[in-house]
């Protein structure tokens, strides 16, 4: 390691920041191992003890760096008022702070950021400095108005409702008010009024102010001249604003394995400093690398400095500074000290996947590209493009290599195609911002021309988003790896360390074959080791997914047949099916619905379907007959034809998968006729029986219909579990069902202090009258329920 003294110094201060999870070391005590240097070198110390000074300095010098470390990260933890952890929703909340910051516009929608003196609220006041992100959305005023008024530094008036950042509520979920907290945000502020923002002061943040003005001036040239597609492409690419980019874009590019490019970091930052040595190639060295430099800070100050252009330009300026000043360039060394650098500014970025996967990709190619290149050097080809074409993929294999452990943890997918499209598409990512700088530059003084460069580069951008949307869709295109955990990825980095240690030591070609392939194989081995089983097999599991305001029950019957019991809803913000029950199954490893039940033609029930439908998810569908008065349930029975998925009707019928029975108590004619009329009393309900225990699953039945169920079922209405009707809306669970139903477990899908006061306190008195434990998603989260068929329990899937 004495060739590398920035890495023994970067790896001993982040042993000290992540220390700090465990340990927090008092400041006064960074100056222990200095004082025990002192005395060790005194001159009663022995003699033959002299000879190991330079050990001794070493060690106490780093573990004097790692403590540094640990006291830094101390000094700039984000500190969260406690106060708001159990604030999940409150209306009518006042804020008087200062806007900090204010995201590029959105079609519908203008995201800022306040640091707040007090928020209050009917029920509350806190006068402290917390960070809040406010959303505003007015369907009447137009946002750019609010866009061009709003600065950063302003002191504003501001009021709406407040929100708390969604929790892991699932298995394999994504905690956003975790990632909030990480950010320093407390909260979320909806506003939906431009009367709710009042300006108070008018001071601007001269320097923030610039910064966004310039993103705002440079956004504004590229939707004046490019398509809505390129534009949300190009906002990524050099803005670093990827949030126009939809969803299901943004998942074929993580199939395709070339996520990575919306991602502005080092890949974009090389090929600004290929651009700026092309323009100033006719300049001195030094002038060059100036200007280059220039450049490249203007760069970063475009895309509003993100930690990853940050890195990125830093590492460049660092290698760059070496090069004039005729020093040696050790790549590593200097990874390193840009690691130094940004971590002693803000510690916290350890945890930043970005950091995490930018400084993975490039060590890797630091050390594993140059033995590729050397090994692909003896073939001496003469055709120089056949070279390039090997080197290239090379150094993308290098990458990723390096970033796989990290790509699996995050995003659980394994890009089998990522070669060949990095092939393809990087290269035309450098054409697209080469061409958009050009047009940026030339659209002040030649408008006219720059309208027919961004025409081109509209056509290279909807070939690149062909490509990947294409080679993304392919079913072939990733592999779905779940459960890929903290322990997996030491474990990767470790082997892959003990491989490339011994790879140099072997000669022979077979030997290194033979590493390579037993690596893979303990690779694979251990990894799979600490997989958690959530769904059993040879047991019933019964999973109420928390999907908010609505319904979702994903049932694995023993012989590993799924069902689901409807999907949630769909909004224009946020659909269910695609971002919580999606991930939900490639986490659980669930590649198809076998029984898909729609209670109801309410799109709290049924909208969530849509997606499964989509990623060809669904099997068969069943769902109350059809109803020609309803225009969705029309709309979706034609969507249902067209993917050809089979449905079938609610009638009193069984349905026997294995020895598990379902059967249908839906009435092939209602004893009320007046009750056909009613979506609710339409509802399907499912009674499953397993062995000893039977679950009842009602929709949204209401009290009416209750009785009609009641008369006719009577004690066959007799259940361990109850999926409480309607949310627990006091037009259901009257006790008169609850009489019959008696249940033991009564479950209840609610969103958290949702607006329609579910569940109702009556509802709540009558289960508990009756002696039924209640398990709510609203409190709770995702509840799980296993049964062997003798009894029912409980399971904490938090502790799996």
């Amino acid at each position: 390691m004495k060739d590398f003294p920035a890495v023994r110094t970067s790896i001993a201060f982040v042993l000290g920041i992540l220390s700090q999870k465990f340990i927090s070391i008092p400041p006064e005590y960074i100056f222990v191992p200095l004082i025990i240097l002192i005395i060790s070198i005194l001159p009663f110390v022995r003699e033959k003890f002299y000879g190991n000074r330079e050990i001794l300095l070493t060690a106490l010098t780093l573990i004097m760096i790692g403590m540094v470390g640990n006291v830094v990260i101390q000094k700039n933890v984000s500190k969260i008022n406690p106060f708001f952890d159990d604030i999940y929703r409150a209306k009518n909340v006042a804020v008087y702070g200062k806007i900090v910051n204010i995201d590029l516009k959105r079609e519908s929608e203008l995201v800022f950021y306040a640091e707040t003196d007090t928020v209050k609220s009917d029920e509350f006041f806190v006068n402290d400095k917390i960070k809040l992100l406010c959303r505003f959305r007015d369907e009447v005023v137009n946002i750019d108005s609010v866009y061009e008024l709003l600065k950063p530094g302003y002191c504003v008036n501001l009021g709406g409702t407040l929100y708390k950042g969604r929790e892991k509520r699932n298995p394999g979920e994504f905690d956003y008010n975790n990632y909030l907290n990480s950010k320093g945000i407390t909260a979320i502020l909806f506003i939906d009024t431009i009367s709710s923002i009042r300006i108070v002061s008018d001071d601007v943040s001269i320097v923030k102010n610039i910064v966004h003005q310039t993103r705002k001036l440079v956004d504004n040239q590229i939707r004046k001249y490019h398509s809505a597609e390129t534009a949300s492409l190009l906002r990524g690419l050099l803005l670093a604003d990827r949030r126009e980019i939809d969803y299901e874009t943004k998942n074929q590019f993580i199939n395709a394995g070339v996520i990575h490019v919306l991602a502005v970091s080092g890949l974009h930052v090389g090929y600004i400093v290929l651009i700026f040595f092309l323009i100033f190639g006719r300049f001195n060295l030094f002038l060059q690398s100036g200007l280059t430099i220039v450049g490249l800070l203007c760069f970063m100050l475009i895309t509003g400095v993100p930690p990853s252009v940050f890195r990125a330009t830093l590492m460049v300026i660092i290698v760059i500074f070496a090069f004039l000043m005729n020093r040696s360039t050790n790549l590593i060394n200097s990874i390193a000290i840009a690691a130094m650098i940004i971590l002693s500014v803000d510690p916290n970025e350890i945890y930043n996947p970005g950091f995490q996967l930018s400084f993975a990709a490039v060590i890797s190619i630091a050390i594993i590209y140059p033995v590729i290149e050397e090994f692909i050097s003896q073939f001496e080809m003469k055709n120089k493009a056949l070279r390039y074409i090997l080197l290239f993929i090379a150094f993308s294999f290098s990458a990723q290599l390096g970033t796989m452990p990290l790509t699996l943890f995050y995003f659980n997918k394994f890009s089998i195609i990522a070669l060949l499209t990095n092939l393809l598409v990087i290269p035309f990512i450098g054409v697209i911002i080469g061409i958009a700088l050009f047009t940026l530059i030339i659209s002040t003084m030649l408008p006219f021309i720059a309208f027919y460069y961004a025409v081109a580069n509209d056509l290279i951008t909807k070939g690149v988003l062909e490509v990947i949307r294409f080679s993304g869709s392919l079913e072939f295109s990733h592999i779905v790896i779940n459960q890929y955990s903290i322990a997996d990825v030491i474990l990767f980095y470790s082997f892959l360390a003990l491989m490339l240690y011994s790879f140099f030591r072997f000669k022979k070609f077979i030997s290194k074959l033979v590493l390579i392939l037993l690596t893979i194989f303990n690779v694979l081995l251990y990894s799979s080791l600490d997989d958690k089983v959530i769904l059993p097999e040879n047991l019933l599991s019964v999973f109420m997914i928390d999907i908010g305001q609505g319904d979702s029950y994903l049932v694995k019957f023993p012989n590993n047949k799924i069902a689901l019991i409807d999907a949630g809803n769909t909004t224009l913000n946020f659909d269910n099916g695609e971002r919580i029950i999606l991930p939900l199954l490639n986490y659980l490893g669930i590649e198809k619905i076998d029984y898909a039940f729609v209670s109801h033609i309410d799109s709290d029930h049924y909208a969530g379907f849509v997606s499964l439908i989509l990623h060809s998810k669904i099997k068969m569908v069943y769902k109350p007959a059809a109803d020609t008065n309803i225009s969705k349930d029309k709309r979706f029975e034609m969507f249902l034809n067209q993917f050809d998925i089979p449905i079938k009707y609610y009638t009193t019928q069984a349905l026997k998968i294995e020895n598990v029975k379902l059967y249908f108590l839906n009435f092939d004619k209602y004893i009320d006729p007046k009750e056909a009329v009613k979506t609710n009393n339409r509802s399907g309900v499912i009674k499953l029986n397993y062995g000893k225990i039977s679950l009842l699953f009602t929709g949204d039945l209401e009290k009416s219909a209750e009785r009609d169920y009641t008369r006719r079922y009577k004690n066959f209405l007799d259940s361990d579990v109850l999926k409480v009707s309607h949310h627990g809306s006091k037009t259901s669970t009257s006790s008169g069902f609850l009489d019959f139903v008696t249940p033991e477990i009564s479950l209840i899908s609610a969103g958290i202090n949702n607006s329609f006061g579910h569940p109702a306190k009556e509802v709540l008195f009558r289960l508990t009258k009756s002696g039924s434990k209640i398990l709510r998603t609203d409190l709770l989260g995702a509840i799980l329920l296993r049964s062997d068929g003798e009894r029912i329990e409980i399971i904490n899937w938090k502790e799996i």
